[in-house]
This record gives C-alpha cells, sequence and structure tokens, in this order.
C-alpha cells in the first residue's frame, strides 16, 4: 500500500509539474513580447486586424504608452514601413498599427464574408472611430502592461480624420498628429469634432501643393483648443509621403509625441 502510495504521489507530481509548465508556456505565448498580430471583433461582429509591439521589459508595475498608427485610404498598415519601430525604441513605447475596417486584412464581417472599402457607404466610413474604440477596450483589457491612460495618434489622410474622431468621441488621447486631414470627407466634418477634442495637443503636417488638405489644415487649426502647431511643405505629396520625402519630419513627429506623453514638469519663474 504504501509503495502504491508513493507511486501515486510521484504520478501527481509529475502530472502538477507538467500542468503547470504547460500553463507558464501558454501563457508566455499568449504574452509574447514583440510584434503580435491581433484579430478582434469589434461590436457589430467585423474582424479588425492590428499589429500590436510591445516593448521586451513592458510590466504591469512598468507599463509602456500606447501610439496608434491609422494609414491612408486604399492603404493598409505596412504603408507606415519601420517609421512605428523607430517610434517604439526611441520612445520605449508600445505601437498598434491597424488595418482599417475594408482595407488590408481587416475585410471580414461577422459572417465571414469580404468586404472592400470600394463598396462602402459613408455610413460605413463613420464606423471606423467606434472600430478603435473598441480595439482599444481590447487593448485594455487583454494588456495591463500597456498605459490604456497614455495614448497617441498618428493618422494619415482618412487615419486622420478616424484619430481625431476617435479623439472626440471620448478616447482619452494625449495627442493627436495629423497628416493630411481633410475637412469633410467620406461622412466627416472635423470643425465640431477638433472643438470636442478639447485641451489636448494637435500636430497638422501638410503640403502646400496637396490643395484640399492644404486649406482644410489652414481651416481646423483656427478651433483646435489646446497647444497646436501647423506644419507646412512646400512638396512632399500626401499623407505618409511627407515622412518618407520630409527629412525632418519623423524627428518632429517622435519629439512632439514624447512631449505630449512624457511631459516635463515647467521650471518656475524666478520673480
Amino acid at each position: 500500500m504504501n509503495k502504491l502510495s508513493k507511486i501515486l504521489s510521484i504520478l501527481l507530481i509529475v502530472f502538477l509539474c507538467v500542468f503547470l509548465f504547460a500553463a507558464d508556456a501558454s501563457f508566455a505565448k499568449k504574452k509574447k513580447k514583440g510584434a503580435v498580430e491581433l484579430d478582434i471583433q469589434v461590436r457589430d461582429g467585423f474582424h479588425i486586424i492590428g499589429l500590436l509591439d510591445v516593448p521586451k521589459k513592458t510590466t504591469v508595475k512598468n507599463k509602456a504608452p500606447l501610439v496608434i498608427f491609422l494609414h491612408s485610404i486604399g492603404k493598409d498598415y505596412t504603408e507606415w514601413g519601420t517609421f512605428p519601430s523607430i517610434v517604439k525604441d526611441q520612445l520605449n513605447i508600445a505601437t498598434l498599427n491597424i488595418n482599417l475596417r475594408g482595407h488590408g486584412k481587416s475585410v471580414l464581417n461577422k459572417n465571414s464574408r469580404k468586404v472592400y472599402w470600394q463598396n462602402f457607404q459613408n455610413k460605413d466610413f463613420e464606423k471606423y472611430p467606434y472600430d478603435v474604440i473598441d480595439v482599444l477596450k481590447y487593448i485594455k483589457e487583454q494588456y495591463p502592461e500597456i498605459d490604456s491612460s497614455k495614448v497617441a495618434f498618428v493618422g494619415a489622410s482618412l487615419g486622420a480624420n478616424t484619430a481625431l474622431m476617435s479623439g472626440s468621441y471620448g478616447v482619452n488621447a494625449k495627442t493627436i498628429v495629423m497628416l493630411s486631414p481633410m475637412l469633410n470627407y467620406k461622412g466627416y466634418d472635423l470643425r465640431l469634432p477638433v472643438v470636442k477634442y478639447g485641451n489636448h495637443p494637435l500636430l497638422f503636417m501638410v503640403s502646400k501643393k496637396d490643395i484640399y488638405p492644404y486649406k482644410s489644415c489652414i481651416e481646423l487649426i483656427k478651433f483646435a483648443q489646446g497647444k497646436k502647431l501647423l506644419k507646412v511643405y512646400p512638396y512632399g505629396g500626401t499623407g505618409v509621403n511627407l515622412i518618407k520625402f520630409q527629412p525632418d519630419a519623423k524627428p518632429l513627429i517622435i519629439n512632439w509625441i514624447k512631449e505630449s506623453l512624457f511631459p516635463q514638469p515647467q521650471k518656475e519663474k524666478k520673480s
């Protein structure tokens, strides 16, 4: 009987060790650091795909802020190239590069039918900010090591519009960088959202030759309530092309995000 008990005890210990090892391995796989592709079903069942990249030393006690990249219409998250990785490495923050609804891999509805942006009506584009809100909710629930109180957006073209709408709908974005936004496009009129975004920093970037976005920026900055900057380039194309062809564009964005997410205490003026 004693021999049988010892054998059972040994088997139980082995079983527990295997179980704990498997559980730990599963958790490690789920929480794998580095770039991870996410498939998130938003409120209407549509699948939004995003690439989340978290710094290796990020923990629940040492949370990382998050910068969300939103691409131009007709593109996907690869449009940004290596820029999100550069931002992550220089600022030691997490990045989330989202494929907007109907773009890239974000084309499956709740019935697993492929739907593309070319067939969208304005009411479909108006769902974009809610997609972002739902994705952020998922990140907050599943990734406690990310500081959801410190979020910044970098958006281009339609992505810039989506970023501002998301901020005006209640996403606590510390700042938004808008490359070539459009005042009125695909159902968005940005004047009221700029006001509703409140006293938060806004960086507008545009080429003077990109006529409609340029005029849009001139109009929108009038309504911005907080710290604001309009950077106008004489050339450089539209949207993400600005950071490809303008040498100072990347440093400007990185420093703007840094100042917004990691504000330094102001020194008291000597009387």
